[in-house]
């Protein structure tokens, strides 16, 4: 049976058994694999998108600001962005904590939360978390959190790039 761009977040991010067959479930809140070329979403969580958006910058004033040009941009600059406003995942601003060279990954932070963001060849697989939110671990629940959610994503990141994708 073929998979689905959609049954990748559904089946690998958000529930799974990972690579110590663990079953997890609800282990990141929203994610989306985003095209690395173009930014075109090849699959994504309902109503969390990385797009163009209209955003106030303190020292600037309204910009447009185009959440994967920053992504593109940060991954270029091994985690530093030098685009106004910084990153943003549908709308909501993230701060850089760590970019690891050797899984190609970001991890971000905001308010209650955070993010990772793994590059392969062809895509971007971001998954966010909220600190607030339960997750399960093999029937246990606990909040989600930046290493389930890191774990989850950089596994999909590294099969990702097995197939050459």
């Amino acid at each position: 049976m073929k998979m689905s761009w959609n049954d990748y977040i559904t089946n690998r991010l958000i529930s799974s058994v990972d690579s110590n067959n663990h079953i997890l479930e609800n282990v990141v809140e929203e994610a989306c694999i985003i095209n690395k070329s173009d930014g075109i979403e090849w699959a994504s969580t309902p109503n969390f998108s990385i797009d163009k958006r209209e955003v106030t910058i303190e020292e600037i004033g309204e910009i447009i600001l185009d959440e994967f040009e920053n992504i593109s941009d940060a991954f270029a600059n091994k985690g530093d962005c030098t685009k106004a406003g910084g990153i943003r995942l549908n709308n909501i601003k993230y701060l850089m904590i760590n970019f690891d060279t050797d899984k190609n990954s970001m991890y971000l932070r905001r308010q209650k939360g955070g993010a990772v963001i793994a590059a392969t060849n062809l895509a971007y697989i971001i998954a966010t978390y909220n600190a607030e939110k339960k997750m399960k671990k093999d029937g246990v629940e606990e909040y989600q959190n930046n290493g389930y959610c890191a774990k989850v994503v950089e596994e999909l990141a590294e099969f990702f790039v097995g197939v050459n994708y």
